[in-house]
């Protein structure tokens, strides 16, 4: 991961906003947080080494994915960023703190956890294969995408934002999302959660399946900084399911944030 991974960007000034994608998504899926956060602050959406154009030199490790989110930062002279990741991005996001918590302002964990699953091996193996073997049909990640998305979107998501999301993930390696599933099971942080010192907010949409609120306001309860906020009516996509919705809890974080500061 030698390469510095793509990125966008919007607005300028402010403690920045740095946004990291899913699992089955690229920085275009924080285009409504883009254009929203951007009016008030430097917003920058990273798209996942191996994700993007630059090709990707190894398997991903967490070392290695907090290391090149350290040369982003470095390359766009951002000291010190709230951060805010989504489901396997939530897990970098913590990752990172924990390698560099001087560089981090705050958290915003959507639909993630401090660790995936299971710790038991044969589950483990079980996930994986059951994983794979459902990317067999497909050729590309993208022709797998519309199915998976019906499972992790509110039905009633606008067609343009569904839209938004299948285009997201159409440039999507099926190897390297395969190699970030693999990478995804060994992510334990559990341990060090309650040890993290900046404000942290944990997001879930009410019908998550995938990172459902139960075990996110219990992960809220073992960190002193950290508080849970459901959404109502949505599932394991929030921010582009209902951006206004997902867009005000992480407004008000961020201000309660910038009261404290000036008080």
């Amino acid at each position: 991961m030698n390469a510095l991974p793509a990125w966008l960007a919007s607005g300028r000034g402010g403690i920045p906003l740095v946004m990291l994608h899913g699992m089955g998504s690229t920085a275009s899926i924080w285009l409504p947080q883009l254009e929203h956060f951007g009016r008030t602050r430097l917003t920058v959406a990273w798209t996942m080494p191996g994700y993007g154009p630059e090709p990707a030199s190894a398997a991903p490790s967490w070392e290695g994915l907090a290391d090149a989110l350290r040369a982003m930062l470095d390359a766009l002279e951002i000291g010190r960023a709230h951060i805010l990741g989504h489901s396997i991005g939530g897990m970098i996001a913590q990752e990172f703190y924990h390698r560099h918590p001087q560089r981090v302002q705050s958290l915003v964990l959507s639909a993630t956890s401090s660790a995936f699953g299971s710790t038991d091996a044969a589950w483990k193996e079980a996930f994986l294969r059951q994983r794979t073997d459902a990317m067999q049909p497909y050729e590309r990640f993208a022709d797998a995408a519309p199915t998976l998305l019906d499972g992790f979107m509110n039905p009633a998501t606008p067609s343009a934002l569904r839209a938004l999301a299948e285009l997201s993930a159409s440039g999507i390696d099926k190897q390297r999302y395969l190699d970030a599933m693999r990478l995804l099971v060994t992510f334990d942080r559990r341990a060090d959660f309650q040890r993290i010192d900046v404000p942290v907010l944990l997001l879930a949409g009410e019908h998550d399946t995938q990172a459902p609120p139960k075990g996110m306001q219990r992960l809220a309860q073992s960190g002193a900084n950290a508080r849970f906020q459901e959404l109502p009516a949505l599932r394991h996509m929030a921010n582009i399911e209902s951006p206004g919705t997902f867009n005000q809890a992480v407004d008000a974080f961020l201000a309660a944030q910038h009261q404290v500061t000036e008080s």
